[in-house]
């Protein structure tokens, strides 16, 4: 079996490590690619745009990063309280979050988080 990577950016009430039924729908972009490599490279290009763009941030286990202003919210009539929009980004290897355990990447990752 060949490995697959893949890139995804969601947009959600929910932080993007949690795969609630149905997220799928949230997903505003999505790369597939053979190479690890350029994964990795697309993630940490998106990784320095919502960087830029959002205030606030945090990873799980590095695969996952949920970016927010906490001035952009909606209003749920279900719930009937204000929910904060979340900007996700996720890394997959075949269809799994990947697993980084490379230190560079991570060094990466947190320094552009901490812009």
């Amino acid at each position: 079996m060949n490995t697959t990577w893949r890139v995804i950016t969601t947009k959600s009430d929910a932080e993007p490590w949690w795969f609630f039924e149905g997220w799928e729908k949230d997903i505003m972009r999505d790369w597939t690619f053979d190479s690890r490599e350029e994964a990795v490279e697309t993630f940490l290009t998106e990784l320095k745009r919502f960087s830029e763009r959002y205030p606030k941030a945090k990873t799980k286990k590095f695969h996952s990063i949920a970016f927010w202003d906490p001035e952009e919210v909606y209003f749920c009539e279900a719930c009937d309280d204000d929910l904060q929009v979340y900007y996700g980004l996720v890394i997959f290897e075949n269809d799994q979050p990947m697993e980084i355990k490379d230190g560079l990447i991570i060094t990466e990752i947190t320094d552009r988080m901490e812009q």
